[in-house]
């Protein structure tokens, strides 16, 4: 990379920097050094910053390694999934890709979703971020513990997209578990679970879904025009990273059917208690029915009512009439 950078680096807002070579010595590379390795053939480099730094909002607008039209889509706040060429800079790849918060302190919370955004070229990946993101600090903590030994930043890419691949399948896994312990639930008869917790379940897969569906079309499109400085092994890994994206996502609509199906059928057995409980209380009205008539027939007592005596027929009269009355109402509105 010979471009010297029109700005001065934001050193304040670098989150990792990473120094990559073909013959696999990698390693970090010190805050105040990245300038130079950036200037360095002999270096592909992963840079991590933060988005919220002023320094790196200033650095992004003068530096000639992001293309004017990231900066435009940052600053506009582009958060839909997206991946496509920019015949700029070597004919770089722009990303924005949906990540999940890192939560510090539950690690097996369901984050919520952020947005990553990157840049990719053959020997530079450049990726930002607002808010600390489970891939990206998976990444960043296996390349610093030796599991990770990519010789290139394009090798890196493909690491960055199984690695989020892969939580999401654990999140995926972990959802199917438990909806089956649900499904067992139901089908014992058991104590029915809460209907806001399904809720969650239905609601948290149509977020993941939304978000993750426009990704599967991205690369759909990017295979169809990828950058020249794409090898064939790296079309065949992109072509995994489909296949594995159009699992998830097909298996993310399969728990969103199932957990509708659930709500479903706890619905209908709510119904179907409710039913019970009332037909209890039906069979009870119609039991105590002719006793109340009767107990409150008798107990008129208008002999000593002034003005009412020797009325009691005509009191009868007046609750049939009513009666009548009812039974037409209900009767003209198809009620019964």
């Amino acid at each position: 990379m010979t471009e010297n950078l029109t700005h001065p680096f934001p050193i304040n807002g670098v989150v990792f920097a990473w120094a990559m070579t073909p013959s696999g010595k990698n390693h970090e590379i010190p805050l105040f050094d990245i300038a130079d390795a950036l200037n360095d053939p002999e270096l592909s480099i992963w840079l991590h910053l933060n988005l919220t730094n002023s320094q790196v909002q200033r650095w992004l607008k003068n530096t000639p390694l992001i293309p004017d039209r990231v900066v435009e889509m940052i600053d506009e706040g582009v958060t839909r999934s997206r991946l496509e060429r920019i015949e700029k800079l070597d004919d770089c790849l722009l990303m924005v890709m949906n990540d999940f918060h890192q939560e510090f302190g539950e690690k097996d919370s369901d984050s919520s979703l952020g947005t990553l955004w990157a840049i990719l070229t053959p020997r530079l990946m450049i990726s930002l971020r607002n808010n600390p993101l489970r891939t990206t600090d998976r990444l960043r903590s296996d390349l610093r513990g030796g599991l990770l030994n990519p010789c290139s930043a394009i090798e890196l890419f493909h690491e960055l997209i199984d690695l989020r691949a892969e939580y999401l399948r654990t999140l995926l896994i972990r959802l199917s578990e438990t909806m089956d312990d649900l499904e067992e639930i139901l089908l014992k008869g058991k104590e029915l679970p809460e209907h806001e917790y399904l809720g969650r379940i239905r609601i948290q897969c149509s977020r993941l879904r939304r978000q993750f569906s426009p990704e599967l079309i991205a690369l759909n499109r990017l295979q169809k025009r990828l950058p020249y400085w794409f090898s064939d092994e790296d079309k065949y890994r992109l072509n995994d990273d489909l296949d594995l994206l159009s699992y998830l996502v097909q298996e993310i609509s399969n728990l969103y059917d199932r957990a509708k199906v659930l709500q479903d059928e706890q619905a209908a057995h709510v119904a179907e208690f409710n039913a019970r409980n009332l037909q209890v209380l039906s069979v009870m009205t119609v039991i105590f029915l002719p006793m109340t008539l009767i107990t409150g027939i008798m107990g008129m007592n208008m002999e000593d009512l002034p003005g009412l005596k020797e009325s009691f027929y005509i009191v009868m009269v007046l609750m049939a009439l009513a009666g009548a009355a009812v039974y037409l109402s209900l009767k003209v509105r198809k009620i019964i």
